[in-house]
């Protein structure tokens, strides 16, 4: 998965600004799409409706906006004019966008414009699941007092002794990731932070556990 930058000005000219930057200088650690909601400064659902290459540095895409999921006073402003910034290559963590699709994006407000990364949403809208729908229209709001920790799932034994309640482990493959990542929301209860067990959480983490039985009866 992706996770989005708080960049800060001197971060963001350092990757425009360097010409020598590698193709592969961009690096993103695995993140939550809760996470990103509550770090990103917007999150917006956009419809595409034309690129605008703007040079060597940064592109432009003139988006119509249908939903406004989370925005700062500054985002409000910056986003009136109907455009998004990106650097214009992967290489500088540049996302690139489809004329006409519809797409989740979040994002950080720098120098006054919308800045989107490789590294934040960038979700087309038909493959968000409805529970994600559901977390980017209230949940994931509510629940940004809980972190949530990718862990390798070789480690989850000892990351949960050190959690103590404060963040949900997001366990990675073999592990359920894309459960938890299609259909997990990190709540807050009496005991702490846990994963939510909503019917499609529970369902998918069944099919999780029946996948990997018949794994193991498979072998010799």
């Amino acid at each position: 998965m992706r996770w989005p930058i708080s960049w800060s000005l001197f971060a963001f000219l350092a990757i425009v600004l360097s010409p020598s930057q590698r193709v592969d200088a961009c690096s993103c650690q695995y993140t939550h799409p809760q996470t990103q909601f509550c770090r990103a400064e917007f999150v917006v659902l956009v419809r595409v409706m034309k690129h605008i290459p703007g040079g060597s540095y940064e592109s432009a895409y003139r988006v119509k906006v249908h939903k406004k999921f989370k925005l700062s006073e500054a985002a409000e402003h910056a986003l009136k004019d109907g455009y998004i910034f990106t650097a214009s290559s992967d290489g500088m963590c540049g996302v690139s966008l489809q004329r006409g699709w519809t797409y989740v994006v979040s994002g950080q407000v720098i120098e006054g414009k919308p800045r989107i990364n490789l590294c934040g949403l960038a979700m087309p809208w038909p493959q968000v699941s409805a529970r994600q729908r559901k977390g980017f229209r209230m949940l994931y709001h509510h629940n940004c007092v809980c972190n949530i920790q990718f862990t390798p799932w070789y480690h989850k034994g000892s990351a949960l002794d050190s959690v103590a309640g404060k963040r949900c482990l997001w366990e990675s493959s073999p592990g359920p990731q894309d459960c938890q990542e299609q259909h997990g929301l990190c709540m807050k209860g009496p005991a702490g932070c846990s994963w939510f067990p909503s019917v499609a959480y529970k369902n998918c983490i069944k099919e999780f556990q029946r996948k990997r039985e018949q794994q193991r009866t498979r072998k010799p």
